[in-house]
């Protein structure tokens, strides 16, 4: 085989393996196991102030669904507890979403802008599995400061809701 055309499908190789492929390559951060998810806290303190999450989690099942309902949404909303402004410079990097021994990871897609003063801030996580509705799930949050310090936060025992 010519030289040329061994170093394409080395080149090739590599790329699908994802080696060589982006001039900064950076490892994928390692995923949480499912035990060390259930361990997260309830609470967090981050820039002084205790924080805790309040997803709302949902299938929705209007006329206009498929017959089976639509993926799974759920709003995450981590608040301080004694209602001061959220921190600036924290942000809900990525979501995970237990059920029994079953863990979807989850990509957080949208932001909301969080309002100067407000005790919240708000991210949407889309397109998860069609557990429940009626069943409780844990949901994990891995909060990000500023400087890139991170912590996991627990909000147990979620019923996921149905809207009809």
């Amino acid at each position: 085989m010519a030289p040329a055309i061994s170093r394409f499908f080395a080149s090739m190789a590599a790329c699908s393996l994802g080696i060589g492929c982006a001039s900064n390559p950076v490892a994928p951060d390692p995923i949480p196991s499912i035990a060390m998810l259930r361990a997260a806290p309830t609470t967090v303190t981050l820039s002084g102030e205790t924080l805790r999450l309040m997803p709302y989690v949902y299938r929705d099942f209007q006329p206009v669904s498929p017959p089976d309902g639509r993926a799974m949404i759920a709003i995450l909303r981590v608040q301080t507890t004694g209602g001061s402004a959220f921190p600036t410079g924290v942000r809900v990097d990525s979501a995970w979403v237990v059920f029994g021994q079953e863990v979807w990871t989850a990509s957080v897609e949208e932001t909301a802008a969080v309002q100067p003063g407000s005790p919240m801030g708000e991210w949407v996580i889309r397109n998860g599995p069609k557990w429940g509705p009626g069943v409780n799930v844990d949901v994990i949050v891995e909060l990000r400061t500023s400087n890139g310090s991170t912590s996991l936060l627990r909000a147990p025992d979620q019923l996921i809701q149905r809207t009809n």
